[in-house]
């Protein structure tokens, strides 16, 4: 366990924690912009977010979504800091009464506890006149939400971005709500992304724009192969070839079937419909 990285650009800083900063990443990244923390990180890596929360005054926690490498540290930081942990309103009863993981994510990044939280508000006041604004961008979770902030072109994105070309989903991610939020996102005016896993980049448009196309395009051939009476398996190897060592070790929790599969299900048909 380790700090892999400290993060500092234009007055927001930040830590990557994790077991495995290698070809199985098993990292994320807690920011701070003033006294603004966004995500926790997961709860294996507590000693060392803790550390990182004791440096200066947080006035507010801001959780991107539910799951345990974003959430998992949010009650033993709100008891820290005795700042308010918030988190997206279609989130807040899982954060609040718990939730299972397999086995697999509890050895990558513990088991999450059950806190109290708060619903996020669409507008959150910080410093020196600072306002995020509150983007719901379902799809990699049903409760992932961005923090927007306009006037400086940043978004702190979550698990919306990851990488520009997706090798597998979780099982329970939805590609078709991933597109339209993708689609929804690149209406909003940033030019700098701050990615939980892959850190700041600039050019944030072109990155999620090239996700969005990468989305679409294994959607529409995935299709096609399944017209042509091609099996679920068949076309996920067609695709994107064997299944690698995630899909191995998570028993196929996270695999390259779980985003065809997601591909060839119904959802396109409400996909415009946005929660």
């Amino acid at each position: 366990m380790a700090v892999f990285e400290r993060i500092d650009h234009d007055g927001v800083d930040g830590i990557r924690v994790g077991r495995n900063n290698r070809a199985l990443n098993s990292t994320c990244i807690v920011y701070r912009l003033g006294n603004t923390v966004i995500d926790t990180g997961p709860p294996n890596q507590w000693a060392f977010v803790k550390k990182f929360l004791s440096e200066k005054d947080v006035s507010s926690i801001l959780i991107t979504h539910h799951h345990e490498d974003h959430s998992g540290n949010g009650g033993r930081a709100g008891r820290l800091t005795q700042a308010p942990v918030l988190v997206p309103r279609s989130g807040l009863k899982r954060i609040q009464d718990g939730f299972r993981v397999s086995f697999a994510q509890k050895r990558m990044w513990g088991k999450p506890e059950a806190y109290e939280a708060e619903a996020v508000p669409d507008d959150i006041p910080l410093h020196d006149g600072i306002v995020l604004k509150t983007l719901h961008a379902p799809g990699h979770s049903h409760d992932m939400s961005c923090y927007w902030e306009p006037n400086r072109g940043w978004l702190f994105c979550g698990d919306v971005y990851i990488a520009r070309n997706t090798k597998y989903f979780r099982y329970d991610e939805n590609v078709h709500q991933q597109i339209a939020s993708l689609a929804y996102l690149l209406e909003q005016d940033f030019d700098t992304l701050f990615c939980s896993h892959r850190g700041v980049l600039d050019g944030a448009k072109d990155h999620l724009r090239s996700k969005w196309e990468h989305l679409t395009g294994i959607r529409d051939e995935a299709r096609d192969l399944f017209g042509q009476g091609k099996s679920s398996k068949e076309i996920t190897e067609n695709i994107l070839g064997k299944e690698n060592l995630m899909a191995f070790i998570t028993r196929g929790a996270f695999s390259g079937q779980n985003l065809i599969e997601s591909c060839l299900s119904k959802e396109h048909e409400i996909a415009a419909k946005r929660d």
